[in-house]
């Protein structure tokens, strides 16, 4: 607890300075072929694959010892590295998704689903990659990422967030995502970055068969994964009985299971010279009485994310037992390609750690939605994290409690969101541009952002909706 508390006493004084440097998808039976240009410097352009799947926990997943198989993923981890320890930085898509493009903790983005947009006026991984010659594509899966709730499109060349939306499954399906995705990288000719985003995850839980039955193949109860069955458990009305609470985890993890099927053609065409990411924005939680939900909790099952690289110059079977945040990927694809970094950031580069070297381990921190009623925050390492409220906080022994269910008292509550504030103090003057307005979404996209939760009394994104 003394060491933990003396990092803690370091953290508080940073500032943020930057530190240095639905057709099926097609079969992929060779790899793009295409061999990285050379830049000017003489740096070799390899290509980046980036996928993300929204709203999965690492501990469920069978590459990180959890029950959903998850072969190709497995394979993946055979052939990069894999982090035994990566956190979001938020538990919501829109602004943990910027935190991983940008490096910059979410807080500084303002109020993304409320404005529509972004409030970082700084360069954007994808924009730097753009202008380092990259051809730029995006392929969503959710809502919650379009450019039109998010203004997330910036610095791409193709945008691919339109689809034909299902009320009853709320999602774009996985493999029409990786159908479109898989398409577009066959057509470069040069250097790509390609972000590739799935939704399939998210509630509802509605695996395809077999993996609907997978993994609770006697279930006799009636509960399903629907958004009617499962909302009066995510508002806090009902508990769930042992046994429907087992079988609605049964549907998440067979979600992930598809999800590892679904993404194996993206796997498959990426070939050796490109750089592959696999992670997800935040994870989801079935315990400590938060149910089928992500966007107040705290907890392991929702901040704990995977984080899967594979490429050249990366190490192959390596585990990185130093905790990784969110906002260190795009430091660390820019290293790993040897562009320069970017400038006054709060992510740094892991590019060492992917190489098979051991880095140093500092704390990270995740928050809640700072613009609704109370956002909490955690602050956590490999071994300790810290849950508090402006008022009261806890810690968590990660290493002998990993269910974090013995707290203890935590009194440096007003020490750790000084700290907080000081990280974020240098970057905000740096690159937050002005507070962006308030939007009205039309109702189309009202009624897919209130069935997700994200939409407050009279269809405004910006209020404080039940907590789902």
């Amino acid at each position: 607890m003394l060491r933990f508390a003396a990092t803690l006493s370091i953290l508080v004084g940073c500032t943020g300075s930057p530190e240095p440097a639905p057709p099926e998808a097609p079969a992929a039976q060779t790899p793009a072929t295409t061999a990285p240009s050379t830049t000017a410097k003489g740096v070799k352009q390899h290509s980046v694959i980036l996928i993300s799947l929204d709203t999965v926990r690492a501990d469920r997943m069978e590459v990180y010892g959890g029950r959903a198989k998850t072969p190709n993923l497995m394979a993946m981890a055979r052939e990069g590295v894999r982090v035994e320890r990566a956190i979001t930085n938020m538990t919501e898509t829109a602004l943990s998704h910027w935190a991983m493009i940008t490096g910059v903790l979410p807080e500084v983005h303002g109020n993304v689903p409320a404005a529509g947009g972004s409030r970082f006026t700084g360069p954007t991984l994808t924009e730097r990659l753009k202008r380092s010659g990259y051809a730029t594509g995006a392929f969503i899966g959710g809502e919650t990422l379009t450019n039109r709730s998010t203004g997330f499109s910036r610095g791409f060349d193709v945008f691919d967030d339109q689809y034909n939306w299902d009320r009853a499954d709320l999602r774009r399906p996985g493999p029409e995502v990786t159908a479109r995705a898989a398409q577009w990288i066959s057509q470069q000719q040069g250097p790509y970055f390609a972000f590739v985003h799935y939704f399939d995850a998210h509630f509802p839980y509605t695996p395809s068969p077999p993996f609907d039955r997978a993994y609770d193949p006697n279930y006799a109860g009636t509960i399903t994964g629907s958004d009617a069955d499962l909302r009066p458990y995510r508002d806090g009305e009902k508990e769930p009985s042992k046994e429907d609470l087992a079988h609605v985890l049964a549907l998440y993890d067979g979600e992930i299971s598809e999800l590892d099927q679904t993404i194996k053609p993206l796997l498959d065409i990426a070939g050796p010279d490109t750089i592959v990411i696999v992670t997800s924005d935040h994870g989801e939680s079935f315990e400590h009485g938060y149910y089928f939900n992500h966007r107040d909790g705290l907890w392991d099952s929702v901040v704990r994310i995977p984080l899967l690289m594979k490429g050249p110059g990366m190490s192959k079977g390596h585990v990185v037992k130093e905790q990784f945040e969110l906002i260190d990927i795009a430091p660390t694809v820019l290293d790993l390609l040897g562009l320069d970094p970017l400038e006054q950031v709060h992510g740094i580069s892991r590019a060492e750690a992917a190489r098979g070297q051991i880095v140093e381990e500092r704390p990270g921190y995740t928050i809640t939605d700072p613009w609704r009623t109370e956002a909490r925050l955690a602050i956590s390492d490999s071994k300790r994290k810290i849950i508090t409220s402006r008022k009261s906080g806890q810690m968590f022994r990660l290493h002998k409690d990993p269910d974090e269910l013995q707290p203890t008292e935590f009194r440096g509550v007003k020490m750790a969101w000084i700290g907080y504030s000081a990280r974020l103090r240098d970057v905000k003057k740096k690159w937050q541009g002005p507070e962006l307005p308030p939007r009205q979404p039309p109702p189309d996209e009202q009624e897919r952002l209130k069935a997700l939760g994200y939409v407050g009394p009279g269809g405004d994104p910006a209020a404080d909706p039940t907590p789902r």
